[in-house]
């Protein structure tokens, strides 16, 4: 292209100069606001509640990880093969613990036995329990129960229980408690501690002070805790402890999280750096390139600041891909500006031409590839919306930093003669692909095969996506299920959750909850519940109604008869006969629990949100057949119950996966073809650019599956963003394609080739390494989400680079025959 002739520098540079120094202000001020706000506000969100969707069963998820999430009881697991170093380990972590300032109380050992006089143990009977009791009462049951303490007092070492049979000679308190369905999640030993029934493993349960999801509160506590447990460890180099629970998974995630936004984001750059250093072959590029890139990536993490809550999981690969697709304008700008200088123009009319050159090009590429990001925005879970929302601004903000700046810079650092175009000779070969009708058939054939494949149903399956929020190799949760392994617990455990205004009337509603699902023996394996340590008023009331139905003052004297059939003397249990003849009726408050030890229990039960009282009852299911009749019993009993849990969240992330990946892939679609016809404005082209972006999808979904990548809510909605992420390539060759159309023949394709794709393999591949970064992060979801996008990136690029020349040899334009 011939140069025009410039007018003098001093005419041309006089009206610039003012502009240029309020262009230099402006990003000054900007960068410097956009450093102050990462610095002193950016924040991450070791929440979960943030990765889960906002309807059905995982929006009950969400209010009850708000509601009790923040006051997680910590748990410390002391392991080893001597019984009696455990116990007495544990029992030093507890006061070790509970000096710390962090801690409010720190128990290895509780009584929740509640030894009560046998008449007001009623208050904690359910209804199986009161079957039991009647049973007991009646003549027959009274002598049976009787003859059995007989033989137990008989027995060698019944010296111990003597006095809790002398207060209750038919063990009525242990037919309530040591027989209840309803347990209270506590599985103690018979001196109170927290330990398998082998002694290898005691638990200290913690009641931290502040917020786990305050990421000082959960800093603050794991901090101290570890301090406290460093000498112990020392002095006991055998035993393995381990510290969980919500403060320490939170603290954890929230490193975690750290960690993989610093090291996804410097190996982005490094590696998008590297790639295009080697495929440009021009490294003081670098120099003119990633100064606006770090800019452009500084400004968004500068929005980032204003998000509620802070960055989220999910949202902090953001830092990643927009460096590396950011890096895509500085290719094509740098590219036209080289071009510039050996087409004769001075360094700064060369700088001027690239900016003219190109800036409507990436700049489009860029809102179109803003514009898929943006469509994740429709997505129901929050972690999606942010990343969306943050790498559509990236792309907008980086594409602007390198117009602005790429051109000034490069003119400077192009001051010498031009260099020589290194022509690669790989783009030949491509061009030897298609140089015929037939190989061009064959070529549009075999990308129309992955569509096909998707079409009959090849489509990778949905993987389980728990990991993706709850990452496997976090350590607190490998804590946790050491400590499940052990107790014999499992995962699977259910949710029910109740709010109400008035927390007793909660409390109420979950007792009648607890009482039904206890009674479901055949589909409930267990049922854990405040109830059995502190039921509601209400309840408490009806249970001692039931008992002054069964007329216990009309039964002390068959109770006397029966002690003296069966060998005991009436007189000495004149206390248990005369609170029968007037049994007392002493309820239990919140108040009382909280002023004992079981006060640490509380957490796990009672919670709040958004102004409203939390009540949670923890289910255990037998089987999966068991799950509608489950269902049903609750709707039945409470149609405002909400039941949710980790276990149930596989089906709401799947039901969301459904719900969004149409609309987010329609959306994204439509905004791509928009920037098309806005960009191509030629039916040719944009059936060849939307044939690769149809084709590229279609074989990522393909390797996904034949590469064993798992497939969920997190990286699937992502392949819809690649719609325009990709579709630069096919853009950028059609463009180049055009404004050399007019020489007919064989020029157009290999000219194409020759002058776009390598600076369309800087791209593609820069982006790809952007994505490949997030491969070495801890956190599941980020690594399969790189992995995904740069799969995508990559076969992007190749797909652009067979099937745009086949199309140009198929459908040649107006100007010749190519």
């Amino acid at each position: 292209m011939a140069a025009p002739s410039p007018p003098s520098p001093a005419r041309a540079d006089a009206p610039r100069r003012p502009l240029r120094l309020v262009v230099a202000i402006s990003l000054a001020a900007l960068t410097l606001a956009a450093f102050a706000a990462v610095t002193l506000r950016l924040r991450l969100e070791p929440n979960v509640s943030s990765l889960l969707p906002e309807r059905g069963d995982a929006a009950a998820l969400r209010r009850y990880v708000r509601g009790f999430g923040g006051g997680d009881l910590g748990v410390v697991m002391v392991k080893g093969d001597d019984p009696d170093e455990n116990a007495a380990v544990a029992s030093e972590i507890a006061r070790a613990l509970a000096a710390r300032p962090t801690v409010q109380r720190a128990v290895d050992r509780i009584d929740v036995s509640r030894s009560l006089d046998p008449w007001v143990a009623f208050r904690h009977a359910d209804a199986r329990a009161r079957e039991r009791l009647a049973a007991a009462l009646s003549p027959e049951g009274m002598r049976e129960r009787l003859a059995e303490t007989r033989a137990m007092l008989l027995a060698p070492g019944s010296g111990a229980v003597a006095e809790a049979i002398a207060a209750d000679p038919l063990r009525l308190s242990q037919l309530v408690f040591e027989s209840a369905d309803i347990g209270s999640g506590v599985r103690t030993q018979a001196d109170g501690a927290f330990a398998t029934d082998d002694g290898k493993v005691h638990l200290v349960l913690v009641q931290p002070a502040g917020q786990a999801l305050r990421g000082a509160d959960a800093r603050a506590f794991v901090a101290d805790a570890n301090a406290a447990l460093g000498p112990i460890r020392a002095a006991h180099p055998r035993l393995t402890l381990g510290l969980t629970g919500g403060h320490a998974i939170a603290a954890a995630t929230e490193a975690m999280l750290t960690r993989d936004l610093a090291v996804s984001g410097t190996l982005s750059m490094l590696l998008a750096s590297a790639v295009f250093a080697l495929l440009f072959r021009r490294l003081r590029a670098l120099a003119a390139v990633m100064p606006p890139l770090v800019l452009g990536t500084l400004w968004t993490a500068g929005l980032a600041t204003a998000l509620p809550g802070g960055l989220s999981a999910i949202a902090v690969a953001f830092m990643s891909v927009v460096v590396g697709v950011g890096v895509d304008t500085g290719v094509h700008v740098y590219a036209a500006l080289l071009e510039a200088r050996r087409e004769g123009l001075e360094p700064e009319a060369a700088g001027r031409a690239a900016r003219a050159r190109t800036s409507r090009a990436v700049l489009i590429a860029a809102v179109t590839a803003a514009a898929a990001f943006g469509a994740l925005a429709l997505s129901d879970i929050n972690a999606l919306r942010q990343l969306g929302l943050l790498c559509a601004a990236g792309e907008v903000l980086t594409a602007i930093a390198i117009v602005l700046v790429t051109p000034a810079v490069g003119a400077w650092l192009e001051r010498g003669a031009p260099p020589p175009e290194a022509a690669a000779r790989w783009p030949d070969g491509l061009y030897r692909l298609t140089r015929t009708r037939g190989r061009a058939l064959a070529v549009a054939g075999l990308a129309a095969l992955p569509i096909a494949a998707v079409a009959l149903g090849a489509s990778p399956p949905l993987a389980e996506a728990i990991v993706a929020i709850r990452p496997a190799e976090l350590e607190p949760l490998k804590v946790q299920q050491e400590i499940f392994d052990a107790f014999g617990g499992r995962r699977g455990q259910w949710v029910v959750l109740l709010a109400d205004g008035d927390q007793e009337r909660a409390r109420a509603r979950g007792d009648r909850i607890a009482e039904r699902l206890a009674s479901m023996k055949a589909d409930v394996e267990a049922v854990d519940a405040l109830t059995a340590l502190a039921p509601a008023a209400p309840t408490q009331a009806e249970r001692f109604a039931a008992r002054d139905a069964l007329d216990l003052p009309g039964k002390a004297d068959e109770l006397a008869r029966a002690l003296r059939d069966t060998g005991f003397a009436p007189e000495r249990f004149s206390a248990v006969l005369d609170g029968m003849r007037a049994p007392p009726r002493q309820e239990v408050a919140l108040s009382d629990l909280e002023r004992g030890p079981a006060s640490i229990l509380l957490s796990r039960y009672l919670g709040a949100d958004g102004g409203e009282a939390l009540v949670a009852l923890y289910v255990r299911p037998r089987q999966t057949g068991s799950v509608e009749r489950i269902e049903r019993a609750i709707r039945e009993e409470d149609p405002n119950a909400m039941l949710t849990g980790y276990s149930r969240l596989e089906v709401s992330l799947r039901e969301t996966l459904a719900h969004d990946m149409p609309r987010i892939g329609i959306v994204a679609g439509a905004l791509v073809l928009l920037a098309l016809a806005a960009s191509l404005r030629s039916a040719r082209d944009i059936g060849l650019a939307a044939l690769v972006v149809a084709s590229e999808i279609c074989l990522v979904l393909l390797l996904i599956r034949a590469l064993g990548i798992p497939l969920h809510a997190y990286d699937a909605l992502v392949i819809p963003v690649l719609l325009g992420i990709t579709v630069d390539e096919g853009m950028f060759l059609l463009h180049r394609a055009r404004d050399i159309e007019a020489a007919g023949g064989d020029a157009v394709i290999r000219e194409t080739l020759r002058r776009e794709g390598p600076a369309i393999a800087a791209t593609a591949l820069t982006t790809a390494a952007g994505f490949s970064a997030l491969a070495f992060c801890g956190f599941d979801g980020l690594r399969d989400l790189g992995r995904v996008g740069a799969l995508g990136s990559a076969v992007g690029l190749v797909v652009a680079l067979l099937v745009v020349p086949a199309g140009l040899r198929l459908w040649p334009g107006a100007h010749g025959r190519a």
